[in-house]
């Protein structure tokens, strides 16, 4: 009787060990790094035009504000003792080498530690301009600093030659499944905000987003198209509702792709935020799994044999 209780808790911890720390395969956690280091670069080169407005002393915000909106909590950034320009612009400088760095895979571990700092530095420095997109980047610096970056797909290997074995392609999961998860908060969060607001709930706020300064396109059509305007709407919050779960899913996979950069790539074409669909995809590539990566090959494979072919013919 007394071992009963004792197996079952030790079950129940091997099965919550295996869930975080069962093996995931290296090249997502390499697709990863390189996604994120390639929005994240787009998102610091957006920023760049506005350093001297947002980090130094003499821009929009002095530290004696940062300091009161603090209210004597500990604040982390390099902008608080980095003010002058040439400073701020050599720390930007510093920013983007380490995010090619990490995208490159030389030095992984220092390099996504002093991406994290610096998304911590400018979020706390430039609050007043920061945008979700901004929240997402910095919780991404802190997982993949935390995750197992292994080797494949980095400079070293490709200048060394060769395929990594096998034994170097497994590692823990636990960085993949925060990505996954934070996806997950983000899109169900989102939604739960907007089921509550009266625009959302009625099927008119696309039709008041297509009309703002934020559209691309700010034609009367939206205005009167409304039973489109609803049918959107709603699409928008059903696909932000499943999306999740339909990544998780092997067999439904594909599907999540497809709904979610439909969803993503129509905000980039007709809105002015750009680098929010860019970078509200790059999550979607933790789900993936070694089949989806082998699969993927395959076909770039059998497309460049079909080119060679066709050469030689």
């Amino acid at each position: 009787m007394i071992g009963k209780p004792r197996d079952r808790c030790r079950n129940a911890w091997s099965r919550l060990e295996s869930f975080w720390f069962g093996a995931a395969d290296a090249r997502v956690y390499a697709i990863v790094r390189i996604v994120f280091s390639a929005v994240a670069l787009a998102n610091l080169v957006d920023l760049w035009p506005h350093r001297i407005a947002f980090f130094t002393e003499g821009g929009m915000i002095d530290r004696e504000t940062l300091l009161r909106v603090s209210e004597g909590k500990p604040y982390f950034s390099i902008f608080y003792h980095v003010t002058s320009p040439a400073g701020v612009s050599a720390v930007f400088v510093v920013a983007a080498a380490a995010l090619v760095c990490l995208g490159l895979g030389v030095a992984p571990r220092f390099a996504a530690l002093l991406v994290l700092l610096w998304h911590l530095g400018y979020t706390q420095r430039a609050f007043v301009a920061i945008h979700g997109w901004d929240i997402m980047l910095r919780t991404f610096s802190f997982f993949l600093l935390v995750s197992p970056l292994g080797k494949p797909w980095t400079l070293a290997r490709w200048l060394k030659g060769g395929h990594a074995r096998r034994a170097e392609l497994l590692v823990s999961r636990h960085g993949l499944l925060l990505m996954q998860l934070q996806l997950a908060v983000m899109y169900w969060h989102t939604v739960w905000l907007k089921v509550v607001d009266p625009f959302w709930r009625s099927g008119e706020f696309l039709s008041f987003f297509m009309l703002s300064f934020y559209s691309r396109f700010p034609y009367p059509f939206f205005a009167k198209a409304t039973v489109l305007i609803a049918i959107l709407t709603y699409a928008t919050l059903v696909i932000e509702l499943i999306v999740p779960n339909l990544l998780w899913c092997r067999r439904t996979r594909a599907l999540g792709f497809l709904l979610g950069t439909g969803l993503h790539l129509t905000i980039l074409l007709v809105t002015q935020i750009w680098l929010f669909s860019i970078i509200a995809l790059m999550p979607y590539f933790a789900f993936l799994d070694g089949h989806d990566v082998d699969r993927a090959l395959r076909l770039v494979r059998r497309r460049k044999n079909g080119r060679d072919h066709e050469l030689l013919g």
